[in-house]
């Protein structure tokens, strides 16, 4: 058959090919490895269809905001970081618990290295404190939050402090990770005459840390004239080791702030600070100068953000208050770490009881059955969302948006409203009867959704990156 149209532009057209070709192979030979597949339980408690092939916008918004961090993972991915990648995680008892935090370390770590478990409160801040990856003991401490740690306490982003009550007071950390830690950090608030803290790493000789302003550390950095200030120090431990003991040998009270272990090695180390019955107003109640202090220090890549359960169960919140409340906290977050992503997590689903519910001396569970969604008509006992629960999420939403931050969109990523009282139904149960908490397994499978997510939209950073024009 006679070709039809002219030749003369063959050679072009063959260049054209050619240079497409090889855009396609450099973008092949730079996709990275797909997320590992999900759990069993992701895959039957979320209702979500997921597309291998892209991020369902319907659940991670705004991924542009995520920039600076997947450009770090890149460098951490290449072996051209110098430094760990660090990921901060703040909120309310959904980060305080550590169930979803510690599957996102699973993870990470997993694919991209793992440098320890990082910082955490000292001593145990709540009743039933269980961080993974370490053995937290404490005997002889009593715990300050914002509440009870008066103005004179620095608070830093755990939002608590461990006080001794008596000469002997000891708090003990042992690592359950196989290859151990080899650097310890540690925090405390500087005051004039501090006492000396005891330090002893597994069964070697042990050894003393002053915490008083004055010494020449302070000195050096000229704040010998500060009155009380949060300290944060590193201390080289040696090879493996396991075990770090810390005991107060004076009356005088010594304020611990927080505590790390880690290895001087590249990889994740993902944090979470959590502090439960919290709301983003919390970042107000933490001193800037410590925050700045803790941020400068372990230059966090991205930061996570997720409050808003707490305001959402809040009948009386004003909305509008609210809205510049929350942009305000987290622009001053941002602007003492502007290294940093920020990644807003918007509330997961949380059910309540309809008022009119009778209060039977009965199990929740055995009482009702019924939860109605949005504008359904409700049953005279019934559970539903808190109407400022969704009101919450969708304006951290608008204001990530605006501020150019990524927003998740944790009860979509659920199945939406109701979906909390869903998973309480299921055997075994995947959230707590209180319609507010998700199960150990409930945590780590919408933790696999958020990572399957951000794989997803790294991928398409990496691809947009090598396509790019010079």
């Amino acid at each position: 058959m006679r070709q039809s149209g002219p030749r003369r532009n063959g050679a072009g057209r063959s260049r054209i090919a050619l240079a497409l070709a090889l855009a396609l192979a450099l973008a092949q030979c730079a996709k990275p490895a797909p997320p590992p597949p999900m759990s069993k339980t992701a895959e039957a408690v979320l209702p979500i269809l997921l597309d291998a092939a892209r991020v369902d916008d319907r659940r991670l918004f705004s991924a542009s905001g995520l920039e600076r961090f997947f450009a770090a993972l890149d460098r951490l991915e290449r072996k051209r970081a110098a430094r760990p990648l660090r990921i901060l995680q703040i909120g309310d008892s959904h980060t305080a618990g550590d169930a979803f935090s510690s599957h996102m370390r699973d993870l990470l770590q997993a694919r991209f290295g793992a440098a320890g478990r990082g910082w955490l409160p000292a001593g145990i801040p709540f009743r039933y404190y269980r961080p993974r990856r370490v053995t937290v003991t404490a005997a002889g401490w009593r715990q300050l939050g914002p509440r009870d740690a008066g103005p004179d306490v620095p608070l830093g982003l755990d939002a608590a402090v461990a006080e001794s009550e008596r000469p002997g007071a000891l708090m003990t950390l042992v690592s359950s990770e196989a290859p151990g830690f080899d650097r310890l950090g540690l925090e405390f608030v500087a005051r004039p005459a501090g006492p000396p803290l005891q330090i002893r790493i597994d069964r070697r000789e042990p050894f003393l840390v002053s915490t008083a302003l004055g010494s020449p550390r302070d000195e050096s950095r000229g704040v010998g004239a500060a009155r009380i200030r949060a300290e944060r120090i590193a201390i080289p431990v040696g090879p493996d080791a396991r075990e770090v003991a810390l005991t107060a040998i004076d009356r005088r009270p010594i304020a611990l702030l927080g505590w790390g272990v880690e290895r001087d090695r590249t990889g994740i180390v993902y944090e979470n600070h959590g502090t439960i019955g919290a709301t983003v107003d919390l970042l107000g109640r933490m001193s800037p100068r410590t925050v700045a202090m803790e941020l400068a220090g372990s230059r966090p890549a991205l930061l996570v953000v997720a409050f808003g359960t707490n305001e959402g169960f809040d009948d009386s919140l004003d909305l509008g208050s609210y809205r510049a409340r929350f942009r305000a906290q987290v622009a001053a977050l941002q602007a003492m770490a502007p290294f940093a992503s920020i990644l807003v997590l918007g509330p997961p689903d949380g059910n309540r009881l309809d008022p009119s519910c009778p209060r039977a001396p009965t199990p929740i569970a055995a009482r009702q059955d019924i939860c109605v969604a949005g504008e359904e008509v409700a049953a005279s006992c019934s559970w539903r969302e808190p109407p400022n629960l969704a009101a919450v999420r969708h304006i951290q939403q608008r204001v990530a948006a605006a501020e150019g931050w990524a927003f998740w969109d944790w009860s979509q990523a659920m199945g939406g409203p109701c979906s909390m009282h869903r998973l309480t139904l299921r055997d075994p149960p995947l959230a707590f009867a209180d319609h507010v908490h998700l199960s150990g397994a409930g945590y780590a499978a919408a933790a696999e959704i958020l990572f399957f997510d951000l794989s997803n939209a790294y991928a398409d950073w990496k691809r947009s990156a090598i396509l790019a024009p010079e």
